[in-house]
C-alpha cells in the first residue's frame, strides 16, 4: 500500500515488527472499508497513515470516504495504535 513508505521510519528497524505493524495498518483500512459499505462503491477508500509515535502509540491518521468524478466525501479520524500490542486505542 502507498502508506507503508511513509511510515517506515517510524518503526523498528525490526522486519518482523516493521511487517506486522504495516499489517495491522492494512487491517485497519480494510475494516474501514467493510464498515462503511465502501467495497461496493465506486471510488470508496480508506487510508492509515502514521504521522507521529512515542515510547508507548502510534499516531494515526485514518482518511476514508469517496471520491469520484461525482463524489467528494472524506472523513478524518486521529486514532492511536498500541506500539505493543498493535491495537487501536
Amino acid at each position: 500500500m502507498k502508506f507503508a513508505m511513509h511510515y517506515m521510519r517510524f518503526v523498528s528497524t525490526n522486519d518482523i515488527y516493521s511487517k506486522k505493524v504495516v499489517k495491522a495498518l492494512e487491517n485497519l483500512e480494510a475494516d474501514t472499508i467493510d464498515a462503511n459499505g465502501y467495497g461496493h462503491v465506486s471510488g470508496g477508500f480508506a487510508t492509515a497513515d502514521i504521522f507521529d509515535y512515542d515510547n508507548d502509540y502510534f499516531d494515526i491518521i485514518l482518511k476514508f470516504g469517496v471520491q469520484s468524478d461525482c463524489e467528494n466525501t472524506v472523513h478524518t479520524e486521529q486514532l492511536k495504535m498500541d506500539r505493543k500490542t498493535l491495537e487501536i486505542k
